[in-house]
């Protein structure tokens, strides 16, 4: 059934009702120029071409409902009204939401209950505008952390706890320190540029108490400049699309390439961090953490992947992992003989009903000490500038060097959604489970020689 135009509650003629769903987007452009109307629901909104400026189509049916769409194909739904009744009411408008992000069946009974008040003359739009001049940049913060920070903006999905926790915990050390009473209305593009280079140049710099691993120093560079003023803009974006500000002042705000870096191990240095490893550890927990290397470097997992590990997920018939979760969702991870055995002998001491691989020495927690340890293993093995994120590129880098394909060294990673989400006995004998035994086989070569 084709889009319903009307003017007065008039029907598109019958003739239009035979024209395509392209044709009919035009007929309505055509229609809206006019100053027609048409019912605000999915089908009709998504058949609405672009317009050369902005145009504001109105619901035929909830008077003072509207549509705001741009010529860049954005669709924003807005309540219309006047103060005091009559033409010479002072006109008032207030965005609902952005079309995608709420339904047109949401937007409707938000217009409806704005548009009871108006009638009753309570001013939403007045209400609002208090709010915006005195919304903090904390309070947006706050306002945030407890709602646009739980879904991806992009796809939607509900998110990870932990990286809310690490964003939000960013947002409190840069943007509150710096900018958190200022009012949102306020900010412009030049506040942002000097939030930018004031993290780049270090004066957020400071060191707080961890929950498990002691310590911590928060510092600043260009690197924690890009990713601040990145997230400050994502927060920007839920306050329009909150309703808080008319524009993201973040916007067109140039930022340096993010400044990646590979670093590899060469197999001497592979050799040097094998020999650290395997001596006797002066703690229990510098025995879990070499051990967590080990498995890092073997498997090419990321650390939460090995930190986190529980016995559920290691199924030693076909020789993998299975995580519930990771950064990329459900993922397999098959392992090379090295690392079979290394989860063997883990096996044999930890009691058996304990859920972690790797339990951490308080509560029912997992280890989470390996920060330190590094710290002592890459410098005692002369590796200062590798991070532990640099032993998955190294896993990479050996399986390159070894002749294994690309696309198998990135099923073996996880770079392959459709790899990642396969059963996990369809993996037992397929080519990533021999090019994982390879890569694992020449590493182990350089991780144990001498030991």
């Amino acid at each position: 059934m084709l889009p319903r135009v009307s003017k007065t509650r008039r029907k598109i003629p019958y003739k239009a009702q035979l024209l395509s769903l392209r044709e009919c987007g035009a007929h309505l452009g055509a229609e809206f120029d006019r100053g027609r109307t048409v019912k605000l629901i999915k089908r009709n909104i998504d058949a609405l071409p672009k317009p050369k400026q902005r145009h504001y189509v109105y619901d035929d049916e909830l008077s003072g409902f509207a549509l705001s769409v741009l010529p860049t194909g954005r669709k924003t739904f807005v309540a219309h009204y006047r103060l005091g009744g009559g033409r010479t009411g002072r006109q008032r408008r207030i965005t609902i939401g952005v079309y995608g992000k709420i339904t047109a069946e949401e937007a409707r009974a938000q217009a409806r209950d704005i548009l009871a008040k108006a009638h009753l003359g309570e001013d939403v739009a007045e209400k609002r505008d208090e709010v915006r001049a005195s919304l903090t940049v904390g309070q947006l913060i706050d306002a945030w952390s407890k709602d646009g920070a739980l879904i991806n903006r992009r796809t939607g999905a509900p998110r990870k706890q932990v990286n809310i926790d690490n964003e939000v915990a960013q947002a409190n050390h840069h943007i509150r320190r710096l900018l958190g009473s200022r009012t949102v209305e306020s900010l412009v593009k030049g506040d942002i540029q000097r939030l930018r280079t004031q993290i780049a140049t270090g004066e957020t710099t400071t060191k707080r108490k961890g929950r498990t691993r002691g310590l911590i120093k928060i510092t600043g560079g260009q690197g924690a400049a890009v990713r601040t003023v990145r997230l400050f803009s994502s927060i920007l974006s839920y306050a329009v699309d909150a309703g808080f500000i008319e524009r993201n002042p973040a916007l067109g705000i140039r930022l340096p390439a993010s400044g990646r870096r590979h670093r590899y191990l060469s197999p001497e240095e592979v050799r040097r961090l094998g020999e650290v490893l395997n001596r006797d550890a002066a703690s229990e927990t510098a025995a879990t953490a070499a051990t967590v290397i080990k498995l890092l470097i073997l498997t090419g997992a990321r650390r939460s992947e090995i930190e986190a590990l529980k016995w559920s997920e290691v199924d030693f018939r076909f020789g993998m992992l299975r995580k519930e979760t990771s950064k990329t969702g459900a993922k397999i991870i098959p392992l090379a003989r090295a690392a079979l055995l290394i989860l063997e002998e883990q096996r044999q001491w930890t009691s058996g009903n304990q859920q972690w691989v790797f339990p951490g020495q308080k509560g029912d927690r997992h280890f989470d000490g390996l920060g330190k340890e590094w710290e002592k293993v890459r410098r005692l093995a002369g590796i200062s500038d590798v991070r532990i994120h640099d032993l998955r590129h190294t896993f990479a880098s050996f399986g390159a060097g070894s002749g294994v394909g690309l696309p198998l060294i990135g099923g073996i990673l996880g770079h392959s959604q459709a790899s990642t989400t396969q059963r996990y006995a369809h993996l037992a004998d397929t080519p990533l489970r021999a090019a994982a035994n390879v890569i694992g086989s020449e590493i182990a070569a350089s991780l144990f020689r001498g030991a």
